[in-house]
Protein backbone atom coordinates (compact mmCIF):
# COMPACT_ATOMS: atom_id res chain seq x y z
CA UNK A 1 0.00 0.00 0.00
CA UNK A 2 2.67 2.60 0.80
CA UNK A 3 4.78 1.68 -2.77
CA UNK A 4 1.36 2.37 -4.13
CA UNK A 5 0.94 5.53 -2.73
CA UNK A 6 4.69 6.60 -3.20
CA UNK A 7 3.90 5.60 -7.26
CA UNK A 8 0.91 8.28 -7.59
CA UNK A 9 3.19 10.87 -6.08
CA UNK A 10 5.85 10.27 -8.35
CA UNK A 11 3.32 10.30 -11.10
CA UNK A 12 1.91 13.64 -9.82
CA UNK A 13 4.91 15.14 -9.64
CA UNK A 14 6.99 15.71 -12.83
CA UNK A 15 10.47 17.83 -13.60
CA UNK A 16 9.90 18.92 -17.17
CA UNK A 17 11.80 20.64 -19.74
CA UNK A 18 10.04 24.12 -21.26
CA UNK A 19 11.91 26.37 -23.64
CA UNK A 20 15.41 24.78 -22.41
CA UNK A 21 14.36 25.15 -18.63
CA UNK A 22 13.65 22.50 -15.98
CA UNK A 23 10.28 23.02 -14.65
CA UNK A 24 8.82 21.44 -11.49
CA UNK A 25 5.16 20.22 -12.02
CA UNK A 26 2.50 18.81 -10.33
CA UNK A 27 -0.74 17.38 -11.93
CA UNK A 28 -4.28 17.41 -10.48
CA UNK A 29 -2.83 17.46 -6.55
CA UNK A 30 -5.31 16.78 -3.98
CA UNK A 31 -5.88 18.58 -0.52
CA UNK A 32 -2.23 17.63 0.98
CA UNK A 33 -0.26 17.17 -1.70
CA UNK A 34 0.13 21.01 -2.21
CA UNK A 35 3.57 22.04 -0.77
CA UNK A 36 5.60 21.94 -3.15
CA UNK A 37 9.47 23.40 -3.75
CA UNK A 38 12.98 22.84 -5.93
CA UNK A 39 16.36 24.37 -5.81
CA UNK A 40 15.05 25.13 -9.64
CA UNK A 41 12.96 27.85 -8.25
CA UNK A 42 13.11 30.99 -6.10
CA UNK A 43 8.97 30.35 -5.12
CA UNK A 44 7.29 27.24 -3.08
CA UNK A 45 4.07 26.40 -2.36
CA UNK A 46 3.15 26.47 1.64
CA UNK A 47 -0.04 24.00 2.28
CA UNK A 48 -2.22 24.63 5.69
CA UNK A 49 -4.33 21.28 4.75
CA UNK A 50 -7.84 22.21 4.66
CA UNK A 51 -7.70 25.60 4.18
CA UNK A 52 -5.34 27.14 1.57
CA UNK A 53 -1.96 27.40 -0.29
CA UNK A 54 0.93 29.72 -0.14
CA UNK A 55 3.11 31.37 -2.83
CA UNK A 56 5.91 32.62 -1.14
CA UNK A 57 9.00 33.84 -2.72
CA UNK A 58 12.64 33.34 -0.85
CA UNK A 59 10.53 32.80 2.12
CA UNK A 60 8.06 36.02 1.86
CA UNK A 61 4.56 35.52 1.34
CA UNK A 62 3.16 36.88 -1.87
CA UNK A 63 -0.32 35.65 -1.88
CA UNK A 64 -2.75 32.77 -0.37
CA UNK A 65 -5.59 30.75 -2.23
CA UNK A 66 -8.05 29.37 -0.21
CA UNK A 67 -9.92 26.25 -1.60
CA UNK A 68 -11.62 24.93 2.28
CA UNK A 69 -14.87 26.37 2.79
CA UNK A 70 -15.15 28.98 5.69
CA UNK A 71 -16.99 31.89 6.61
CA UNK A 72 -15.67 35.31 8.41
CA UNK A 73 -16.30 35.66 11.91
CA UNK A 74 -20.43 36.09 13.01
CA UNK A 75 -21.04 36.07 9.14
CA UNK A 76 -23.57 33.09 8.96
CA UNK A 77 -23.55 29.73 7.05
CA UNK A 78 -24.39 31.66 3.83
CA UNK A 79 -21.23 33.77 3.87
CA UNK A 80 -19.23 30.69 3.72
CA UNK A 81 -17.33 30.55 0.55
CA UNK A 82 -13.94 29.90 -1.17
CA UNK A 83 -11.99 29.97 -4.21
CA UNK A 84 -10.42 33.57 -3.19
CA UNK A 85 -6.92 35.49 -3.03
CA UNK A 86 -6.35 36.54 0.75
CA UNK A 87 -4.09 37.74 2.32
CA UNK A 88 -2.20 39.86 -0.84
CA UNK A 89 1.31 40.57 0.93
CA UNK A 90 3.32 43.55 -0.32
CA UNK A 91 6.97 42.60 -0.65
CA UNK A 92 7.04 45.17 2.44
CA UNK A 93 5.15 42.76 4.17
CA UNK A 94 1.64 44.47 4.49
CA UNK A 95 -1.54 42.86 4.01
CA UNK A 96 -3.17 45.09 1.12
CA UNK A 97 -6.39 42.76 1.26
CA UNK A 98 -9.65 42.05 3.49
CA UNK A 99 -12.08 39.08 4.12
CA UNK A 100 -15.26 39.19 5.79
CA UNK A 101 -15.60 43.00 7.13
CA UNK A 102 -18.96 43.69 9.19
CA UNK A 103 -19.86 46.16 6.69
CA UNK A 104 -19.57 43.27 3.65
CA UNK A 105 -19.57 40.21 4.95
CA UNK A 106 -18.82 38.80 1.69
CA UNK A 107 -16.25 40.79 0.26
CA UNK A 108 -13.49 37.90 0.00
CA UNK A 109 -9.82 39.37 -1.10
CA UNK A 110 -9.40 39.15 -4.82
CA UNK A 111 -12.86 37.25 -6.09
CA UNK A 112 -14.93 37.11 -9.32
CA UNK A 113 -18.29 36.50 -9.44
CA UNK A 114 -21.94 38.20 -11.50
CA UNK A 115 -24.24 39.97 -9.46
CA UNK A 116 -27.22 40.60 -11.09
CA UNK A 117 -28.39 37.73 -13.52
CA UNK A 118 -31.33 35.80 -15.23
CA UNK A 119 -31.21 32.20 -15.75
CA UNK A 120 -34.63 30.86 -16.93
CA UNK A 121 -36.58 32.08 -13.84
CA UNK A 122 -34.09 32.35 -11.29
CA UNK A 123 -32.26 34.93 -10.72
CA UNK A 124 -28.79 34.52 -8.98
CA UNK A 125 -26.91 36.31 -7.43
CA UNK A 126 -23.37 35.09 -7.23
CA UNK A 127 -21.64 37.91 -5.71
CA UNK A 128 -24.11 38.49 -2.33
CA UNK A 129 -23.85 35.22 -0.78
CA UNK A 130 -26.04 36.61 2.06
CA UNK A 131 -29.02 36.51 -0.70
CA UNK A 132 -28.97 32.74 -0.77
CA UNK A 133 -30.00 32.37 -4.57
CA UNK A 134 -26.23 31.77 -5.55
CA UNK A 135 -22.48 30.82 -4.34
CA UNK A 136 -19.32 30.39 -6.00
CA UNK A 137 -16.59 27.85 -4.61
CA UNK A 138 -13.52 26.05 -5.20
CA UNK A 139 -13.76 23.01 -6.87
CA UNK A 140 -10.46 21.03 -7.62
CA UNK A 141 -6.27 22.01 -8.43
CA UNK A 142 -5.58 20.74 -12.16
CA UNK A 143 -1.73 22.12 -11.91
CA UNK A 144 0.98 23.65 -9.89
CA UNK A 145 4.51 24.78 -11.39
CA UNK A 146 7.44 25.85 -9.97
CA UNK A 147 9.97 27.67 -12.72
CA UNK A 148 13.22 29.68 -12.29
CA UNK A 149 11.27 33.20 -13.35
CA UNK A 150 7.29 31.87 -12.68
CA UNK A 151 5.33 30.24 -10.75
CA UNK A 152 1.63 28.98 -11.63
CA UNK A 153 -1.45 27.79 -9.99
CA UNK A 154 -4.44 26.59 -12.08
CA UNK A 155 -7.63 25.99 -10.12
CA UNK A 156 -11.01 25.02 -11.26
CA UNK A 157 -14.37 26.64 -9.18
CA UNK A 158 -18.11 26.12 -9.76
CA UNK A 159 -20.76 28.50 -9.48
CA UNK A 160 -24.36 27.16 -8.07
CA UNK A 161 -27.76 28.45 -8.25
CA UNK A 162 -30.12 27.66 -5.38
CA UNK A 163 -33.13 25.47 -7.02
CA UNK A 164 -35.44 24.58 -4.49
CA UNK A 165 -33.36 23.43 -1.91
CA UNK A 166 -30.49 22.19 -4.04
CA UNK A 167 -27.74 24.18 -5.38
CA UNK A 168 -27.60 23.25 -9.13
CA UNK A 169 -23.85 23.81 -11.29
CA UNK A 170 -24.74 27.01 -13.51
CA UNK A 171 -21.26 28.35 -14.26
CA UNK A 172 -17.77 26.20 -14.97
CA UNK A 173 -14.69 28.78 -13.94
CA UNK A 174 -10.83 27.90 -14.28
CA UNK A 175 -8.39 30.50 -12.86
CA UNK A 176 -4.80 30.65 -13.88
CA UNK A 177 -2.63 32.51 -11.79
CA UNK A 178 1.20 33.34 -13.10
CA UNK A 179 3.29 35.07 -10.36
CA UNK A 180 6.43 36.22 -12.01
CA UNK A 181 9.89 36.28 -10.80
CA UNK A 182 10.47 40.56 -9.20
CA UNK A 183 13.53 42.01 -10.30
CA UNK A 184 15.83 41.66 -7.38
CA UNK A 185 15.35 39.69 -3.95
CA UNK A 186 14.22 42.92 -2.39
CA UNK A 187 11.75 43.89 -4.88
CA UNK A 188 9.34 47.20 -5.06
CA UNK A 189 6.33 45.15 -6.09
CA UNK A 190 5.32 41.62 -7.10
CA UNK A 191 3.43 40.88 -10.59
CA UNK A 192 0.54 38.43 -10.90
CA UNK A 193 -1.40 37.71 -14.08
CA UNK A 194 -5.18 36.01 -13.10
CA UNK A 195 -6.96 34.79 -16.20
CA UNK A 196 -10.40 33.37 -15.57
CA UNK A 197 -12.56 31.01 -17.62
CA UNK A 198 -15.74 30.72 -17.43
CA UNK A 199 -18.36 28.29 -19.34
CA UNK A 200 -22.24 28.02 -19.01
CA UNK A 201 -22.52 24.66 -18.40
CA UNK A 202 -26.12 24.58 -18.91
CA UNK A 203 -28.64 24.25 -21.61
CA UNK A 204 -30.12 27.60 -20.80
CA UNK A 205 -28.44 31.24 -21.31
CA UNK A 206 -27.17 33.25 -18.76
CA UNK A 207 -28.17 36.93 -19.02
CA UNK A 208 -26.01 38.99 -16.79
CA UNK A 209 -27.98 42.42 -16.69
CA UNK A 210 -26.87 46.10 -16.39
CA UNK A 211 -25.70 47.13 -12.93
CA UNK A 212 -23.05 49.01 -10.51
CA UNK A 213 -20.82 46.47 -9.62
CA UNK A 214 -19.93 42.73 -10.36
CA UNK A 215 -16.94 40.93 -12.22
CA UNK A 216 -13.67 41.37 -10.55
CA UNK A 217 -13.93 42.50 -7.34
CA UNK A 218 -10.71 43.56 -4.85
CA UNK A 219 -11.63 44.57 -1.28
CA UNK A 220 -8.29 46.77 0.12
CA UNK A 221 -6.82 46.61 4.02
CA UNK A 222 -9.03 47.31 6.66
CA UNK A 223 -6.69 50.36 7.54
CA UNK A 224 -8.39 51.84 4.48
CA UNK A 225 -11.57 52.65 6.19
CA UNK A 226 -10.09 55.46 7.59
CA UNK A 227 -10.38 57.65 3.92
CA UNK A 228 -7.36 59.36 5.43
CA UNK A 229 -5.07 56.68 4.48
CA UNK A 230 -6.55 55.73 1.84
CA UNK A 231 -6.12 57.31 -2.08
CA UNK A 232 -7.08 55.57 -5.44
CA UNK A 233 -5.82 56.30 -9.00
CA UNK A 234 -6.86 55.89 -12.13
CA UNK A 235 -5.62 55.55 -16.24
CA UNK A 236 -7.61 58.48 -16.76
CA UNK A 237 -6.17 60.88 -13.68
CA UNK A 238 -9.28 59.96 -12.08
CA UNK A 239 -8.56 59.56 -7.95
CA UNK A 240 -11.22 58.67 -4.72
CA UNK A 241 -13.30 61.44 -5.61
CA UNK A 242 -14.77 61.14 -9.29
CA UNK A 243 -13.17 57.51 -10.32
CA UNK A 244 -16.55 55.70 -9.29
CA UNK A 245 -18.55 55.18 -12.59
CA UNK A 246 -15.41 56.07 -15.32
CA UNK A 247 -13.89 54.04 -17.48
CA UNK A 248 -10.19 53.12 -16.88
CA UNK A 249 -7.57 50.29 -18.31
CA UNK A 250 -6.00 49.93 -14.63
CA UNK A 251 -7.23 51.29 -11.11
CA UNK A 252 -4.73 51.82 -8.28
CA UNK A 253 -6.03 51.42 -4.33
CA UNK A 254 -3.39 52.15 -1.59
CA UNK A 255 -2.65 53.90 1.52
CA UNK A 256 -1.29 53.26 4.53
CA UNK A 257 -1.07 50.01 6.43
CA UNK A 258 0.64 50.24 10.01
CA UNK A 259 2.31 52.82 9.31
CA UNK A 260 3.58 51.87 5.47
CA UNK A 261 2.67 52.61 2.16
CA UNK A 262 1.29 49.81 0.42
CA UNK A 263 -1.01 49.51 -2.46
CA UNK A 264 -2.68 47.05 -5.36
CA UNK A 265 -3.13 48.14 -9.08
CA UNK A 266 -5.60 46.33 -11.09
CA UNK A 267 -5.05 46.29 -14.66
CA UNK A 268 -7.79 45.24 -17.85
CA UNK A 269 -6.57 43.81 -20.74
CA UNK A 270 -7.87 44.95 -24.36
CA UNK A 271 -8.98 41.74 -25.55
CA UNK A 272 -11.66 41.39 -22.49
CA UNK A 273 -15.52 41.82 -22.62
CA UNK A 274 -16.30 45.65 -21.91
CA UNK A 275 -12.86 47.30 -22.71
CA UNK A 276 -11.98 49.70 -21.34
CA UNK A 277 -13.55 48.71 -18.17
CA UNK A 278 -16.13 50.92 -16.32
CA UNK A 279 -15.27 51.13 -12.32
CA UNK A 280 -16.98 50.00 -9.04
CA UNK A 281 -15.27 52.63 -7.08
CA UNK A 282 -16.86 52.66 -3.55
CA UNK A 283 -16.79 55.93 -1.54
CA UNK A 284 -17.11 54.93 2.83
CA UNK A 285 -15.00 51.58 2.07
CA UNK A 286 -12.20 50.30 0.45
CA UNK A 287 -13.13 48.68 -2.39
CA UNK A 288 -12.75 48.93 -6.08
CA UNK A 289 -13.15 46.68 -9.18
CA UNK A 290 -13.66 45.93 -13.42
CA UNK A 291 -17.28 45.49 -13.97
CA UNK A 292 -18.19 44.72 -17.57
CA UNK A 293 -22.32 44.93 -16.87
CA UNK A 294 -21.81 48.35 -15.86
CA UNK A 295 -21.03 49.15 -19.06
CA UNK A 296 -23.44 46.96 -21.23
CA UNK A 297 -25.35 43.59 -20.38
CA UNK A 298 -24.65 40.14 -22.08
CA UNK A 299 -25.37 36.52 -22.36
CA UNK A 300 -23.55 33.40 -21.59
CA UNK A 301 -24.65 31.08 -23.60
CA UNK A 302 -24.87 27.50 -23.23
CA UNK A 303 -21.07 25.96 -23.43
CA UNK A 304 -19.46 28.97 -24.86
CA UNK A 305 -16.18 29.93 -23.25
CA UNK A 306 -15.69 33.42 -21.95
CA UNK A 307 -12.22 34.43 -20.88
CA UNK A 308 -10.80 37.59 -19.09
CA UNK A 309 -7.11 38.60 -18.34
CA UNK A 310 -5.89 40.61 -15.54
CA UNK A 311 -2.38 41.87 -14.04
CA UNK A 312 -2.00 42.51 -10.60
CA UNK A 313 0.56 44.50 -9.53
CA UNK A 314 1.37 44.61 -5.90
CA UNK A 315 3.43 47.69 -4.92
CA UNK A 316 5.56 48.28 -1.49
CA UNK A 317 5.49 52.04 -2.16
CA UNK A 318 3.49 54.37 -4.39
CA UNK A 319 3.71 54.33 -8.03
CA UNK A 320 3.92 57.10 -10.44
CA UNK A 321 1.66 57.42 -13.19
CA UNK A 322 4.17 57.36 -15.60
CA UNK A 323 5.54 53.94 -14.19
CA UNK A 324 1.51 52.42 -14.27
CA UNK A 325 1.65 53.49 -17.26
CA UNK A 326 4.65 51.67 -18.67
CA UNK A 327 3.87 48.43 -16.84
CA UNK A 328 0.10 48.07 -18.64
CA UNK A 329 1.32 48.50 -21.82
CA UNK A 330 4.02 45.87 -21.10
CA UNK A 331 0.93 43.83 -20.23
CA UNK A 332 -1.07 44.73 -22.76
CA UNK A 333 1.43 43.30 -25.20
CA UNK A 334 0.77 40.13 -23.86
CA UNK A 335 -1.11 37.91 -25.70
CA UNK A 336 -1.05 34.03 -23.71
Amino acid sequence: MMRLAATILVLLEVTVMALGQEVLVRERPRQGQLSLSSPLSPFAFVEEVGKWVRLTFKGKPVWQYNYGVAAPPGAGELNATSGFLHPVWSPNGAIVTDWGPQDHYHHRGIFFAWTKTKWGKLAPDFWNLFAGSGRTRFEAFERLELHSDKAVMIVRHVWHARKDNEWVPVVSERWTVVTYLPESDEPDYWVFDLTTELVNVTDEPLEVEEYRYGGLGYRGARAWLDKTKREVMTSEGKTLADADATDARWVLQGGLVDGQWAGLTLMDHPSNLAFPCRLRVADSFPYVGFAPMRKMSFVMQPKEPMRLRYRIVVHASKPTQKQLEEMWHEFQKSSK
